[in-house]
């Protein structure tokens, strides 16, 4: 605490500072208060009168603090189960000094308990004391013995709340020396950083997660300095083998050599399917009057933004593979069989046929276009055209009941082209000439 030396020189200035320095010191002893809470009352045995500490906030410039302030608590009104706030009481008085009226110069500040609100007051249920409404009177305030005893305590409770919280919670752990047994029964959640350990996959230091999956099962992954994961679970009897994740499970992997495309993906659930998108125009009309529409909308069509979308192309899942491993995927399902089920066995060329077709003109088309598909021999122009292709997609997804897209990871977006080559030529000045072509069907990646 700051002093003041009013001996040192003989004398001392008494003047309006030093009266400020005097009661800023005083004001230091308000800090005090907040040991025992935001706000709280002291009262004697007599459950009258005391002291109320009361938590305000003040501003200074942007920044915001908590002042406390120590107030008389009047001994009238006292306190009842009709008690709704604390009130805080300002009154300011003017001194008379040698013929000079110094105006509030003095501000009395006190607490009283009332039943309504006043211009400064605060509900008595923020008061610590405070037990209900229907107590007839407030509760004792801690003493010092009380508060020594609970800080005794500490510790057991402490301990009491890992054993009962954090136990329950998955926890961090530095194993060394684990073997083969030891790991096989670790069936509940935690993380284990192990060093020194019974060797998997030719390293000794690594890192177990194991997590509860509900009552019965268990699934352990191992993670390697490499970066390599390996998981395993337990169905409640035994364990399974390690596989290892080479790719996160909605990752999707594409590479095309020829007509032919391969695919690579990681770990799949039971409920993630492989499925073939197409890109299709939505119609720029908007049907807005149906059977059960207004009499004002019926038959009535209103325009929409045009757009391309990808849509579930007949429903067609595709074969899932080894998880890290390169394979062609086939159809497995079609949402019609009896329609398509002439599909189940093909690879992605046959599935996609159906978008290169003869339209009712007789002209090649692709689905999607409205230009014919010409041979080289015809020369190409308005609405006619050489090559082309249908944009079409692969995705990993999810899908609902009704068997549409739940959720899924990026499509990987390709395009099933038609393009042309040489099935004859002739000579021409010692030149060979083509005089015939024929389609040529293939995949890219855009």
């Amino acid at each position: 605490m700051n002093t003041a030396n009013y001996l040192k020189n003989g004398k001392y200035p008494l003047s309006t500072e030093t009266l400020s320095f005097i009661q800023d010191q005083i004001k230091l002893l308000e800090a005090l208060a907040g040991l025992g809470g935001k706000n709280y009352i002291i009262q004697p045995d007599s459950k009258v009168g005391g002291i109320a500490v009361i938590t305000k906030k003040v501003k200074t410039g942007i920044i915001e603090r908590d002042e406390r302030e120590v107030l008389e608590l009047l001994d009238s009104p006292t306190y009842s189960q009709q008690t709704r706030f604390v009130t805080v009481l300002t009154e300011k008085k003017n001194i008379v000094a040698d013929d000079h009226t110094y105006t509030e110069a003095r501000i009395y500040r006190r607490a009283q308990f009332s039943v309504n609100r006043g211009a400064e007051s605060y509900p008595i249920n923020s008061f610590i004391n405070f037990i209900s409404h229907s107590a007839i009177t407030l509760d004792q305030f801690p003493t010092n013995a009380i508060l020594a005893e609970r800080i005794r305590q500490v510790p057991a409770t402490v301990l009491e709340y890992l054993k009962d919280t954090l136990a329950k919670k998955l926890t961090f752990s530095t194993m060394k020396g684990l073997t083969k047994e030891q790991i096989d029964g670790l069936r509940t959640s935690c993380v284990l950083s192990c060093s020194g350990s019974v060797a998997l996959f030719g390293q000794t230091d690594y890192t177990l997660i194991v997590t509860e999956q509900g009552s019965k099962q268990v699934r352990q992954e191992l993670i390697q300095g490499t970066d390599s994961h390996y998981v395993r679970t337990y169905n409640g009897a035994v364990w399974g083998t390690w596989t290892q994740q080479t790719e996160t499970a909605m990752h999707l992997d594409v590479k095309i050599t020829s007509t032919r495309v391969y695919v690579r993906h990681g770990a799949l659930g039971e409920d993630c399917d492989l499925v073939l998108l197409r890109k299709k125009k939505r119609s720029r009309w908007r049907a807005t009057g149906g059977a059960k529409a207004y009499s004002k909308n019926r038959g009535i069509r209103k325009k929409r933004t045009a757009k391309t979308q990808y849509v579930y192309f007949k429903g067609i899942k595709l074969s899932k593979g080894t998880p890290g491993k390169w394979y062609v995927p086939k159809c497995i399902a079609v949402d019609d069989p009896a329609k398509d089920g002439n599909l189940i066995g093909k690879e992605l060329p046959g599935l996609c046929k159906s978008l290169f077709y003869v339209g009712k003109d007789g002209y090649y088309r692709i689905q999607g276009s409205r230009k014919r598909i010409v041979l080289k021999g015809i020369k190409s122009g308005k609405g006619k055209q050489h090559a082309g292709y249908a944009p079409i997609g692969l995705q990993i997804a999810r899908l609902n009941p009704k068997g549409g897209k739940d959720s899924g990871g990026e499509i990987v977006r390709m395009k099933y082209r038609i393009s042309q080559y040489v099935t004859a030529t002739k000579t021409v000045n010692g030149k060979p000439v083509p005089v015939a072509w024929n389609f040529k069907r293939s995949f890219s990646i855009e």
